[in-house]
């Protein structure tokens, strides 16, 4: 083999150094002439260097590098040549250098500033060393070598070659960092590093992030709850991408982190009002059903008994809420439920009824004689009335007049205890019977006083009042009048109205807003078909 012409040498874009080593990679595959010469080693460095692989190295076409050539044999004068080739006719020289060898092992190194244009692709890197007449081919190597241009895409991933080395990314490949996101991807439409496979640091990788769950990659905490996207996934099972996964009106990190709430159930505690009303608006704590511990659950206080469900005592009356509600049917916000002077709790720790002003009244410790002259009163008045009523009934036929004998519970028009006028069942009074009404009329109407006044009187029940009251409207009434018939509680007439309803002794219909209460045989026809609002 010839050597190549100088002019050739001449449109080499490289410098020729020359180096002694003493180290060097031996290449297998050779030729040599008769002269014992060896190449001994090809190395391949420099910033444009991409990879030295078994099947070659990948260099960049518009990086400085160099090519480093390792040779030994007999002492004397040799000119070691490079060139780079894609195919038999086509080559370019890189150079030649001339090297005075002590018969020992010597080394030239080319540096390469750019490659050329043309060069680029699959190529081989050809080394040939010449006698000193520069004609006679004494060895010759090669490798594998790819040339990677500056706008081109080597592995098909949207990054031209140039981009992906100024972000430290692999030309070789498309998905450097192996997050399922391309090099191309994280950096033309995401803003992710395509050489860290989690650029926010939240645990979850950018392609997870964003084929998975939408969050965002270069936010730890996508929806600002106070989570990171990886904890919300991995740890509490959360939506990363709402605040509120629950919409409890708690942010899912207040609640991991400030409140110890569940962050996917909108009211942990189960008492009927949501994690964020009971710290946002009750000032009750969310993990504790019943925060004041009076025996009813915060919700059943907000919602049904607008008690204070921060107070085990509502009204200070020395009852619990509970109490009151669960035990003593008085009204938790009413410090003397019957309004007879004395409040609730004295009258429990008295034994007395906190419902009942009769009761109470008689009940009281060291209220003997006032009890005494009340009941002397009383019964004076009863007997007068008794009286007067036989009277009336002798002399003027009239019966009924009196529907009821008792003192009436609170203000209103309904009885405490009832008792029907007696009737004998007799005809009307003979002219012999009315004849003899100057005989000690007064005395016998005593004696009928005496003996009514021994009948004990029978106390209505709760039911028995409802009945009444409808009675005397025609079997029906509305809700809120029964509410102010009584004098009781909405809360105790809505209970025992539901009673009364589930024994069927009464139909609640629905109104609206409010409810017709009517004994069954007054319900109308057009309400029949309707549900029972129970």
């Amino acid at each position: 083999m010839t050597r190549p012409s100088l002019s050739l040498l001449g449109n080499a874009l490289l410098v020729v150094v020359l180096l002694v080593s003493t180290a060097s990679i031996p290449i297998a595959a050779q030729t040599a002439g008769a002269t014992d010469v060896q190449i001994r080693g090809i190395e391949h460095a420099g910033p444009g260097v991409v990879a030295t692989e078994s099947d070659g190295t990948y260099v960049t076409a518009w990086q400085p590098s160099n090519v480093t050539v390792t040779f030994g044999g007999e002492s004397g004068t040799y000119s070691v040549c490079t060139r780079v080739q894609s195919g038999p006719n086509s080559a370019t020289q890189l150079g030649c250098r001339q090297i005075n060898s002590d018969g020992g092992q010597s080394s030239v190194t080319f540096d390469v500033e750019q490659w050329p244009t043309n060069e680029t692709g699959s190529q081989q890197l050809v080394v040939e060393v010449f006698g000193a007449n520069g004609t006679d081919s004494l060895a010759q190597t090669s490798r594998p070598l790819t040339v990677f241009p500056p706008e081109g895409d080597a592995d098909g991933d949207g990054l031209a070659n140039q981009r992906e080395l100024e972000y430290g990314a692999d030309i070789r490949t498309s998905d450097t960092d192996g997050d399922g996101l391309s090099d191309g991807a994280e950096v033309n439409n995401y803003g992710t590093s395509p050489t860290d496979p989690n650029s926010d640091g939240d645990t979850l990788s950018d392609g997870v992030e964003v084929n998975e769950f939408e969050t965002n990659p270069t936010e730890a905490d996508t929806d600002g709850d106070g989570l990171t996207d990886g904890k919300e996934v991995t740890t509490y099972n959360t939506d990363p991408t709402a605040a509120d996964t629950d919409n409890d009106g708690l942010d899912d990190g207040e609640e991991v982190n400030q409140y110890e709430t569940d962050p996917n159930v909108a009211d942990s505690d189960e008492d009927g009002l949501d994690d964020g009303e009971e710290v946002n608006q009750y000032e009750t704590d969310p993990t504790d059903s019943d925060t004041d511990e009076d025996g009813l659950t915060d919700g059943a206080e907000v919602n049904q008994y607008e008690t204070n469900p921060t107070k085990a005592d509502t009204d200070g009356d020395g009852l619990t809420d509970g109490e009151e509600v669960n035990e003593y049917d008085t009204d938790p916000n009413d410090p003397d439920t019957d309004g007879d002077g004395v409040g609730d709790g004295t009258e429990v720790e008295r034994g007395t009824n906190p419902i009942t002003r009769v009761e109470r009244s008689i009940g009281l410790p060291g209220a003997d004689v006032r009890v005494s002259t009340l009941l002397i009163l009383g019964a004076i008045l009863l007997v007068g009335l008794v009286t007067g009523a036989l009277l009336a009934k002798r002399h003027s036929g009239l019966t009924g007049l009196l529907p009821w004998t008792a003192t009436r519970d609170r203000d209103e028009g309904v009885p405490a205890e009832f008792s029907p006028p007696r009737n004998d069942g007799g005809d009307e009074p003979t002219d012999d019977e009315t004849g003899d009404e100057d005989e000690d009329a007064s005395g016998a109407a005593a004696d009928d006083t005496q003996e009514q006044a021994e009948e004990e009187e029978s106390p209505l029940s709760d039911e028995e009042r409802v009945l009444y009251l409808l009675d005397q409207h025609d079997g029906q009434l509305r809700q809120s009048a029964v509410v102010d018939g009584t004098g009781w509680s909405k809360s105790k007439v809505s209970r025992v109205l539901s009673r009364m309803a589930d024994e069927g002794t009464i139909e609640k219909i629905n109104i609206g807003r409010e409810n017709i209460i009517a004994r069954p045989e007054s319900v109308p026809d057009h309400a029949r078909s309707q549900p029972d609002d129970r």
